[in-house]
């Protein structure tokens, strides 16, 4: 049962305050230990208490103080409480039904338990009873869960209420002020109308949970701290794509050569493509077989959403054009243009051809590679010509470093009378080159 404070004199106030903070009678064994009271965290009028003993809990009274008079305001009864989990001798025990005090606030609970042994305990300030109003917040939405670079701001509507501590009942909680969270930093705050209700704004700049909460404030100090479950909002990004102008198809240089690379940047819109301003990336020359890549240039994009470089490559590959945003509302993007084949120069610096007095033709000559690199390996074919205009290959020799040039040389037995020549194959890298025709000379 559950009875007031004058009740519970008459069943002698006097003889419990005499015990003291702790009081033991024991008839056999240990007394109980009373561990804590405390509000049900979601039932904030119900009481709960947890106790443990030797032997079964028998009975279980608790008085209840006011913190801000002192003053005692309740006394709840043994039949007032149920095991709520837990055994007999370890368990938690709640009240049956939700405490009904006069006013709001927070308690002292004092606690005295007896077991089955008849030992008995009293326990002073064994816990505090949180006897307030919780929030609740109901209906909370949002009218969009995904958000674009032309649409950031967030619509939050809900309703606020309270649930009261005596009743469970739940009521409207007037002009009371509710935080509208993004990534749980509070970016609003907005009053509930005559129902409860709440609607304001919030500006969500990535992908981030937006969350109505109420807080303890003040001038209301008889509500306390509710929340809604948070709403993930993602960000749905501006598509961006480059197009490259220049150069349109692949092609072919000398080493040295100068390449102009025009590219603009566009951004999907509803209206379709458009060029994109103000957008941040950068440029390199990636070579086609690998290896490091070439830094061409840094830019921000114009009105135009063009840029321009010029740059000289080193060997094959393609301009790689990127751009990416701080801002999350809008992708990355980068292309690659088409082919440059960078060819070096390959010259003959000399060549000759001699009869032998075995019917045969000496001939001899030297290459040079004037941009720098050479072949790994250096093949060279000796061409024959009756007329000078139809030519055939006789055999093929491999030039190699003689300390002025790469020289080669070769003998050819029976060679009819005609033209000589040498001639070096194209490769990925370098430009074909043949030498001046020569007849042999005795």
């Amino acid at each position: 049962m559950f009875r007031t404070r004058a009740a519970w004199a008459a069943v002698g106030a006097a003889a419990f305050l005499l015990g003291g903070t702790t009081t033991a009678h024991a008839a056999e064994g240990q007394a109980p230990d009373v561990r804590w009271a405390s509000s049900v965290s979601d039932d904030l009028g119900t009481l709960a208490v947890g106790i443990g003993s030797d032997s079964a809990i028998t009975g279980i009274r608790a008085r209840i103080v006011s913190a801000a008079t002192q003053q005692e305001v309740a006394v709840v009864e043994n039949d007032a409480f149920g095991l709520a989990s837990g055994t007999p001798d370890n368990g938690v025990w709640h009240t049956k039904q939700p405490l009904s005090l006069a006013e709001l606030g927070q308690y002292t609970v004092h606690i005295e338990a007896t077991d089955a042994d008849g030992d008995r305990i009293t326990k002073n300030s064994a816990g505090t009873l949180a006897y307030y109003v919780a929030a609740v917040l109901e209906d909370v939405r949002t009218d969009r869960t995904e958000i674009d670079i032309d649409h950031r701001q967030v619509r939050v509507d809900g309703v606020l209420k309270g649930r009261w501590p005596a009743t469970r009942e739940l009521k409207p909680l007037v002009d009371h002020p509710v935080d509208l969270d993004v990534d749980y930093w509070t970016e609003n705050t907005v009053r509930t109308d005559a129902e409860g209700r709440f609607s304001g704004t919030v500006t969500v700049n990535s992908v981030a949970p937006v969350q109505a909460v109420y807080r303890y404030v003040n001038e209301r100090p008889s509500v306390l701290y509710g929340e809604a479950a948070p709403i993930q909002i993602d960000v749905r990004q501006a598509a961006t794509r480059w197009v490259v102008q220049s150069p349109a198809e692949a092609r072919t240089i000398d080493f040295g050569q100068e390449v102009t690379l025009t590219a603009t940047l566009e951004r999907e819109t509803p209206q379709g493509w458009m060029p994109f301003a103000g957008q941040s990336g950068g440029v390199l020359f990636e070579p086609s077989a690998g290896g490091q890549s070439a830094g061409v240039g840094y830019f921000t994009t114009g009105e135009d959403g063009k840029v321009t470089f010029t740059h000289a490559p080193y060997e094959t590959g393609t301009f790689r054009v990127s751009s990416h945003s701080d801002d999350p509302f809008v992708a990355p993007a980068s292309t690659s243009s088409a082919q440059i084949k960078v060819l070096r120069a390959s010259v003959f610096t000399s060549f000759s051809a001699t009869r032998t007095q075995d019917r045969g033709v000496h001939v001899e000559g030297a290459m040079d590679f004037p941009d720098g690199w050479t072949p790994a390996t250096i093949p060279v074919h000796i061409q024959f010509s009756r007329d000078g205009v139809k030519w055939t290959d006789l055999v093929t020799t491999e030039a190699h470093w003689s300390g002025s040039g790469h020289a080669f040389s070769a003998d050819i037995a029976d060679a009819r009378r005609g033209y000589f020549r040498a001639h070096f194959e194209a490769t990925d890298s370098f430009r074909g080159a043949t030498s001046n025709v020569v007849k042999a000379s005795r």
